[in-house]
């Protein structure tokens, strides 16, 4: 039996990616679904969007890419990470109206010789490494490749992309120096490689690159990361995280709580309540120590000591009608009060991503159409 679920909006998801397309009508959206879909689950965020609109989609790997078309999916994909391995070459051959990106030649030279002995010709972007540091060839190392790639057979360029490392940070301007190294690097694909994408979220609400064709919108698909540069897009986040009051208890004055009797209550007794969520579900163990709130019947109440593998306290001292069976919502709505990952992530000093990804891996997960 579960304790606690996950809820995932499906219908928020719809919505948002529609308000995503009119609000960029001149780009050709491929939401990013990688990594399950940061905690929301890629095969049904995967169907959603398709039914929503969606005609492209972004994975990390040929694993999750091969996922999608066994279940079903018809969408073009775009591999961001591409063949990691030379034992992904044969599944990566295999997959249909799919493009594998490409970063380093050895992997290009295999690719090629195995599907020209297939007589098969696979769809490749050119991955550009114009300021991240992690995978892609160097601006100027473009012209050269393009040049060798042309001469291959079982390999066919169609565009080429690159990842901004800072767009989310309002006051860097490295995000601009990467726009204008990809522009000198893209200038060197054949006029018929017009597959070119530079955008994931942050970059689209920076405005960077807008006029290239495609865009990668992931983390504001799923209603985050969007007050910031454009408060006016009404998106909703996609995934709440609700359990139950377990227990509820007075605890005299004097007495600690939690793991390490890092928190004490003093002067007067509190009435803690036990909720049935831990660490080993997704909820950072940090949270007890740093303040994050839940609700109860509509109040934000705090954690009280540190959160345990399998459930924490909460002191319900300001809401005397809770009762055992009682909603506490994590992350979510609750009467006009809301927990949001952003205030999450404010707490954790990290990105929003991290809690989302988390806390989708509790097993009670949840899919609401409407």
């Amino acid at each position: 039996m579960y304790y606690s679920k996950v809820e995932i909006h499906l219908g928020r998801l719809q919505e948002n990616f529609r308000q995503l397309k009119a609000f960029f009508p001149r780009q050709t959206l491929a939401p990013v679904i990688k990594t399950d879909a940061y905690g929301h689950g890629i095969l049904p965020c995967a169907h959603a969007l398709e039914a929503a609109g969606a005609t492209h989609l972004c994975v990390y790997s040929i694993d999750e890419a091969a996922q999608l078309r066994a279940d079903g999916v018809k969408a073009r994909i775009f591999t961001l990470g591409g063949v990691l391995f030379p034992e992904e070459i044969p599944a990566a051959t295999e997959l249909e109206n799919t493009t594998i990106s490409v970063w380093r030649c050895e992997t290009i030279r295999a690719l090629s010789e195995y599907a020209s002995v297939r007589h098969k010709c696979l769809e490749v972007h050119l991955k550009i490494d114009t300021g991240m540091s992690r995978l892609g060839f160097f601006p100027a190392e473009v012209p050269e490749v393009v040049k060798w790639m042309t001469s291959l057979s079982g390999v066919k360029l169609k565009g080429a992309f690159t990842h901004l490392a800072s767009a989310d940070v309002p006051e860097s301007e490295h995000c601009f120096v990467q726009y204008e190294r990809f522009k000198q690097a893209i200038a060197a694909l054949p006029a018929d490689a017009t597959e070119i994408h530079i955008d994931a979220s942050p970059g689209l609400m920076r405005g960077v690159g807008l006029e290239f064709p495609y865009a990668r919108p992931g983390i504001i698909t799923y209603g985050y990361g969007h007050s910031q540069f454009h408060p006016e897009l009404r998106l909703q986040p996609v995934m709440e995280y609700k359990s139950r009051l377990a227990s509820i208890k007075l605890v005299s004055a004097g007495e600690t709580v939690s793991y390490g009797g890092r928190y004490a209550i003093v002067d007067q007794p509190q009435r803690l309540g036990v909720v049935p969520v831990g660490y080993g579900y997704g909820y950072d163990r940090r949270f007890g120590e740093l303040g994050a709130p839940v609700l109860v019947h509509g109040k934000r109440v705090p954690i009280r000591g540190r959160v345990c593998m399998g459930m924490f306290m909460v002191d319900l001292t300001q809401v005397p009608e809770a009762r055992i069976g009682d909603e506490v919502v994590l992350l979510g709505y609750q009467g006009d009060e809301c927990i949001g990952v952003e205030e999450l992530t404010n707490l954790l000093h990290t990105t929003q991503h991290e809690p989302l990804c988390n806390i989708g891996k509790e097993p009670n997960r949840i899919y609401l159409e409407n």
